[in-house]
């Protein structure tokens, strides 16, 4: 089987946790059909990185697939999604072939994710860096920016400029606290975090001019 055949394969086992989760909690399936555009935007982000930095493309990309596949499939949203979901496909990435050392690695990946720490024994590895530098530039992307301010979308505007003024804050702190552990995912992270400060600064200045000029 090869990469691609594999891919596929991950993709719809992770669809297919994704459907049978919304068809148990049908109002949980945007946040859900979000999920999975979140986890193929990492999956693309992941191979950049993977790229630049010279890791084993192959395990990144299945590790971005199956990064959040806890919350693909309502099973937590907590800081344990990435451990438990690194148990949930385990059996199944033996059953596509992947040797226990590949794997392992795999798995680490998705364990480590969140906050670095795994509960199996298993080196830290670029791979397992990359899928978390992956997964926090996605988390601060004008996509996802726009899905939070866009409930604020029906002529609620002071509702909405509160809700900008807090992701600034938000950004600005992660700028300076979020932990990437590449150097391309350091330079790509903090591209996002400028695009975004830049963007929620103007957004409010617009809002805040909207009003007579002083004379």
């Amino acid at each position: 089987m090869n990469l691609k055949e594999k891919m596929e394969k991950v993709a719809l086992f992770a669809k297919e946790k994704r459907d049978r989760a919304i068809i148990k909690n049908p109002d949980y399936s945007a946040r859900l059909i979000y999920r999975w555009q979140h986890t193929l935007r990492v999956t693309q982000y992941g191979k950049i990185l993977a790229e630049k930095e010279g890791a084993e493309i192959e395990i990144v990309l299945i590790a971005c697939l199956l990064h959040d596949i806890a919350k693909l499939s309502d099973r937590s949203r907590d800081v344990e999604h990435g451990r438990i979901g690194a148990k949930m496909v385990r059996p199944f990435l033996k059953e596509i072939g992947y040797s226990d050392e590949d794997a392992e690695n795999i798995c680490y990946a998705i364990a480590t994710h969140v906050d670095g720490k795994s509960d199996f024994e298993h080196p830290h590895t670029l791979e397992a860096k990359i899928v978390s530098d992956a997964d926090k530039i996605d988390r601060f992307s004008n996509y996802r920016t726009t899905v939070a301010l866009g409930k604020f979308a029906n002529d609620d505007y002071e509702s909405l400029i509160l809700a900008a003024r807090k992701r600034l804050v938000r950004f600005q702190k992660a700028r300076r606290e979020i932990r990437i552990q590449t150097e391309s995912g350091r330079k790509a992270f903090d591209e996002q975090i400028s695009l975004q400060v830049v963007y929620m600064e103007r957004l409010i200045a617009d809002y805040e001019i909207s009003v007579l000029p002083k004379i």
